[in-house]
């Protein structure tokens, strides 16, 4: 006779992961028929408005979409930010998208976009404000796709957070990872992850061409991921110079 006991208050001394379960929105258009919009938990903001608190900070900033680049800052302190100061498109590539646009590649560029600084922030104020309020304004302003971003580890847990409050809400997402494992891990719907330094997720800083490479397979993995949580590596590289 095979008895099942458990006792409570042991645990496995092997490392088991713990993912959130499946959330998921299939992107039903044609990418031709989609507006756009960039999420970023790296600390963008424009210039004109308030710094985020360094020290952990759950606001949000709303980046309307005809800001030029070169009003774009970051506040963020658990990433090096030599890359992005030096084009803000390495993280948030708003030019990129911008000339994917009057390419016809996507039908547009969002109204709006989202900054904030996921780094040491409040897991629950994230899950219970700040996702859901930036996934209700994406939706009522008609977005129909989303590209997120993040800076340290902590940041990549947030904007996973955020990430599943957009796609709850019905809008299909993908984040571009430079730490992939740790997105997979916080239960991210789909992740691209090149080859590239924190910091610098959407590609090396001015190189137009990567960038925009990088991009568009972040925007055609929203099509071609039809399963919760499937990374696909992407083959750009960039290393930083020291």
């Amino acid at each position: 006779m095979v008895t099942n006991w458990v006792i409570e208050g042991i645990r496995s001394e092997v490392y088991v992961p713990v993912v959130p379960e499946p959330v998921f929105t299939p992107l039903t258009k044609d990418l031709k028929d989609c507006v756009v919009a960039l999420v970023t938990a790296a600390g963008v903001h424009l210039k004109s408005q308030k710094p985020f608190n360094l020290a952990g900070d759950f606001s949000y900033r709303e980046i309307p979409g005809d800001t030029p680049s070169s009003e774009l800052m970051v506040t963020h302190g658990g990433y090096d930010n030599t890359d992005v100061n030096k084009d803000i498109n390495c993280m948030f590539p708003i030019d990129r998208l911008r000339e994917l646009a009057q390419e016809g590649f996507i039908r547009g560029v969002a109204k709006i976009h989202i900054g904030f600084m996921g780094g040491g922030g409040n897991t629950q104020k994230f899950t219970e404000e700040t996702g859901p309020a930036i996934a209700r304004l994406l939706k009522e302003t008609g977005v129909d796709a989303a590209v997120l971003t993040a800076g340290c580890g902590t940041c990549h847990r947030s904007a996973v957070i955020v990430q599943r409050a957009i796609e709850r809400e019905g809008i299909p997402t993908v984040i571009i990872a430079a730490l992939p494992p740790v997105a997979k891990h916080q239960g991210a719907p789909r992740i691209v992850a090149p080859k590239v330094p924190i910091g610098a997720n959407a590609g090396e800083p001015n190189n137009v061409n990567m960038q925009k490479a990088i991009l568009k397979d972040a925007l055609l993995a929203l099509k071609s991921i039809n399963r919760f949580g499937e990374v696909i590596e992407l083959p750009y590289e960039y290393r930083a110079r020291i």
